[in-house]
């Protein structure tokens, strides 16, 4: 018998019935966390809560806190905060300008996930990340999301070459490129999503004249990522030295604290997903 993972609204309920013996603060948004968590099962989402009472406790706080929970999901995703790590001055600007990259595209592109956090503090093995929240379960995904999600994978190295200059790139963008490569050879070999390829499934082990199609329809795609990505934020560069600037006085910054920062230099309006996002997230606020 498979029992599969909780989706949204089972999570939602799980996290209710762990926390209904636990003083919440008013700050609580339990269907946020729910959000957040996607592929996380019962047992996870008990330890959420078990390493949020901690923190509470360490701190010595009488209620538990959305900035407590968010801890706590933070460390299961994404591995504990490295707080002690030495970073110098110049791979931290290179950080804020590398993830602030991943943000600006993010909020920029129709068919991306809404952000939810951006960070320059290390993690793992990670110097910094920007999280997105889907804002449910997703059953199938478009092209549209597809192509925006390789548009946001492109975003860090593409803001290092536009600030620090083409020689000055880094290897930080490794897992973003590993990432945005393993995505687009999905979209053409699986899912037909080229039109040299055609709306075929292509087998394990093609020919290898079908491979070399193949690795010349993933490069084009990759190829065309980059190019918007960089007309994008050549386009939004104010925005982009505003928001690094801001990552590097404050080190993390939340969606409604990243949407404030933007807001002056916002040309027209966001994409209809980020709209409803940012709608939602002052109604909570209210």
């Amino acid at each position: 018998i498979v029992v599969p993972n909780p989706d949204l609204r089972g999570r939602q309920e799980i996290l209710e019935l762990y926390l209904q013996d636990k003083p919440l603060a008013d700050d609580v948004d339990i269907q946020s966390i729910a959000r957040g968590t996607p592929g996380f099962n019962g047992a996870d989402l008990a330890n959420l809560v078990n390493i949020a009472a901690i923190k509470a406790a360490v701190e010595g706080a009488e209620n538990l806190a959305a900035a407590q929970l968010e801890f706590a999901k933070d460390r299961i995703m994404m591995g504990t905060e490295r707080k002690t790590m030495f970073v110098s001055e110049e791979s931290k600007k290179l950080t804020a300008y590398h993830e602030s990259g991943h943000a600006i595209v993010a909020i920029n592109t129709e068919g991306a996930h809404p952000i939810h956090k951006a960070t320059i503090m290390p993690r793992g093995s990670a110097l910094g990340m920007v999280t997105q929240l889907p804002s449910g379960d997703e059953t199938s995904i478009s092209k549209k999301q597809l192509l925006a999600r390789l548009d946001v994978c492109m975003g860090g190295r593409v803001a290092e070459e536009i600030i620090f200059g083409e020689e000055h790139i880094t290897t930080g963008a490794s897992s973003d490129l590993q990432t945005a490569t393993k995505l687009a050879q999905y979209m053409v070999s699986n899912c037909g999503m080229s039109d040299a390829i055609g709306p075929v499934h292509i087998q394990e082990q093609p020919s290898s004249e079908m491979q070399s199609r193949i690795d010349a329809e993933v490069v084009k795609l990759l190829r065309e990522a980059y190019d918007r990505v960089k007309a994008l934020l050549k386009k939004h560069e104010k925005a982009l030295h505003a928001l690094a600037n801001a990552l590097l006085e404050y080190e993390t910054l939340s969606a409604e604290e990243i949407r404030q920062i933007l807001l002056p230099y916002r040309q027209g309006r966001l994409p209809e997903q980020q709209e409803r996002e940012a709608a939602e997230e002052e109604l909570v606020l209210a």
